[in-house]
């Protein structure tokens, strides 16, 4: 995971690929009105020593425009994952409170001032389904409403890189849907996206977001081909030259690994088509599904689980009565 953080913050370091991440993946009406020529990295200079040291991912902040409203700032917590977190809702709370606590001091607000608008966003990049809950408020005991209301409130936005659909990572001229092709592909199609990379990033004009890409691909194919020996690059474009070595690996054993990578796919589509259907039969049988039900499914990894709970569908009296909810 740490190498996964490690190379994230780096390319999430340049307003570019922040910008594509967030006109690309959050389909949310509020993003029109961001104004992403005022994009900005929160640096160390306003971050305090706390935060720095809590948090290791990235902060940036721009401005939100509406028609006739005024602007305000939205400070971004980008959080790379690789595995789920289950209380991820609770690490973040303390990242925004600690961001909101330094701008109120470096800011100097006093009464009748506003706080700026701070966003969690948790890119993950996890084969399994993300299953933590995306809201604060599900982590806490269940209580009567009166007191509910007077905890703490956080919700945050998730980006699932294997659960895209097609159209998403098929956005034309998208560093980062080429960067989440990359991630979930095969090692036959890393020399074709390696080489839209080096398209997208034209020579001379965006160096060191060149040599943040270079480094990242190099990594992921050592560990996509293990065994393999991977030159030393420093050029995007040499990357496609790697083709004649993956055709030599895939001729001593890729075809094997790649069938074995097929029929583990088969399986994890076959119960995935398994969970959603027995969400479908739980909500017919007891109507709407809490979230805490749904995520319960979303956990289970066994066949045969889905299949027993499946047949209990018109014999239990309840979601309790078949352990979930």
């Amino acid at each position: 995971m740490a190498e996964h953080d490690s190379g994230y913050k780096l390319l999430f370091s340049h307003p570019r690929t922040v910008e594509e991440l967030l006109r690309g993946f959050l389909h949310e009406e509020w993003v029109s009105g961001l104004d992403f020529a005022t994009l900005e990295r929160v640096g160390g200079s306003f971050v305090s020593d706390d935060l720095r040291e809590r948090h290791s991912d990235a902060i940036w902040r721009l401005r939100w425009e509406g028609a006739g409203e005024g602007w305000f700032y939205v400070y971004l917590l980008l959080e790379f994952q690789s595995t789920p977190s289950p209380f991820m809702a609770v690490r973040l709370l303390g990242y925004a409170a600690l961001l909101l606590a330094e701008i109120v001091r470096k800011e100097r607000l006093g009464a009748g001032d506003r706080l700026p608008i701070v966003l969690p966003l948790v890119l993950y990049n996890g084969k399994r389904p993300w299953t933590a809950p995306l809201d604060l408020a599900s982590l806490f005991a269940e209580a009567p409403e009166s007191l509910r209301r007077r905890l703490p409130q956080l919700s945050y936005l998730l980006v699932d890189e294997s659960r895209l659909r097609p159209e998403e990572l098929a956005l034309p001229e998208s560093l980062v849907a080429t960067l989440f092709q990359l991630e979930t592909c095969g090692p036959q199609d890393l020399p074709r996206l390696t080489s839209q990379l080096a398209t997208l990033l034209a020579e001379g004009a965006e160096p060191e977001l060149r040599r943040a890409f270079t480094a990242w691909v190099l990594r992921l194919l050592r560990r996509s081909l293990p065994g393999v020996t991977i030159p030393e690059v420093v050029e995007l474009e040499e990357m496609p030259m790697l083709e004649e070595t993956l055709k030599e690996w895939w001729g001593s054993g890729f075809a094997e690994a790649r069938e074995n990578g097929r029929t583990e796919g088969l399986r994890e589509g076959r119960m995935e088509g398994m969970r959603q259907l027995l969400c479908k039969l739980l909500e017919q049988r007891f109507g709407p599904l809490p979230r805490k039900a749904r995520q319960q499914v979303s956990a289970i990894d066994s066949m045969a689980e889905l299949e027993r709970l499946a047949r209990r569908v018109l014999q239990a009296e309840s979601l309790s009565a078949m352990g979930l909810g």
